[in-house]
């Protein structure tokens, strides 16, 4: 019996030994990371950081952040953020971030408001920490720029996982619901024609990278897409349904080639949203919808469109309609 006691003293000894020097390990590491970023010419402040969570979590907490990158002019800044880990799978880990968060780019400043946001990752046992497996989700999701657009969803889920066949390809799920969009400028549409919001807007996608998302992926450039297959994206708005599915090349500068088909239920509500903000010119909008009543029609269903989306060195045409440069896909 006092052979028994004494290994399992011994053992629990040992493991808080572990505990300890695994606790103070992952505040080192947090705090080895901003001075890395600070060293080399980034804005990386926080107030606290602290672990606890014995005897089987690793729960950190860092207080008060603010991040700002000058190569790419991204900004962040948050009271909180909280990394959980178990103790013994330091590779799955948790993170929840505040209610209340800021956001800046070169593209505008967001203030960034939810409920119980959260992820769940797993990464790779190396020091690259490459992403294996992603799961995001938030509900009362809003982003309010400073330009006065407003966007959000009651609910926003992100599902990414590392393709195994493929080297840095990455599958991709997103589910959005009761989406809010900023009104159009200059949008004149008949009361009650289309909702505030989108009912749903879902993602179901293959992307693959010029380089693996890991550590070095927050630290120094961002990997750029290289190629984009799109086996679903859907969104209903009001009575207007719109899927698209497709796959394009992306190459150095972010232009894309490739084809996208577009199948839209109830087109002519698109095409008078087109026409409401501008995006079509008034002179066009009617032969555009003769055209496209033609094109609908031999489909056998005059109020559905599919229609080939074509690429080709970032410019666009819709069918037989030229639609000018498509957006560069690159990250920042």
């Amino acid at each position: 019996m006092k052979r028994l006691l004494f290994v399992i003293v011994a053992a629990a000894a040992l493991y808080a030994g572990y505990w300890f020097v695994g606790s103070n390990g992952a505040r080192a590491g947090f705090v080895q990371w901003f001075e890395d970023r600070r060293s080399e010419g980034w804005v990386a402040d926080y107030e606290s950081i602290t672990t606890r969570g014995f005897p089987s979590r690793f729960d950190t907490t860092i207080s008060d952040i603010a991040l700002a990158d000058p190569d790419t002019g991204v900004a962040y800044s948050a009271p909180f953020l909280q990394i959980f880990a178990l103790s013994y799978k330091p590779e799955h880990l948790i993170a929840v971030w505040p209610n209340s968060q800021t956001l800046s780019s070169p593209y505008g400043k967001a203030a960034i408001t939810s409920a119980d946001m959260r992820a769940s990752l797993i990464v790779k046992k190396n020091t690259s920490l490459a992403l294996e497996k992603a799961n995001f989700t938030t509900d009362d999701l809003s982003l309010k720029m400073n330009t006065g657009e407003v966007y959000g969803a009651s609910k926003a889920l992100v599902a990414v996982e590392r393709t195994p066949t493929a080297n840095n390809s990455y599958h991709f799920g997103v589910e959005l619901k009761e989406v809010a969009l900023p009104q159009p400028k200059g949008l004149r549409l008949e009361a009650g024609i289309l909702p505030d919001k989108l009912t749903y807007a879902r993602g179901d996608v293959t992307a693959k990278f010029d380089a693996p998302w890991d550590l070095n992926a927050l630290q120094s450039a961002r990997p750029q897409p290289s190629n984009i297959s799109i086996k679903l994206i859907e969104a209903k708005w009001g009575q207007l349904e719109l899927r698209l599915a497709g796959a394009f090349d992306v190459d150095e500068q972010g232009r894309a080639s490739g084809k996208i088909t577009i199948k839209a239920q109830n087109w002519r509500d698109i095409l008078a949203v087109s026409a409401a903000t501008g995006a079509i010119p008034s002179q066009l909008v009617r032969p555009i919808e003769q055209g496209l009543s033609l094109l609908s029609s031999l489909s056998g269903n005059r109020n559905t469109l599919d229609l080939p989306l074509d690429l080709n060195n970032g410019q666009m045409k819709l069918g037989p309609i030229p639609l000018g440069p498509a957006p560069l896909f690159r990250l920042r």
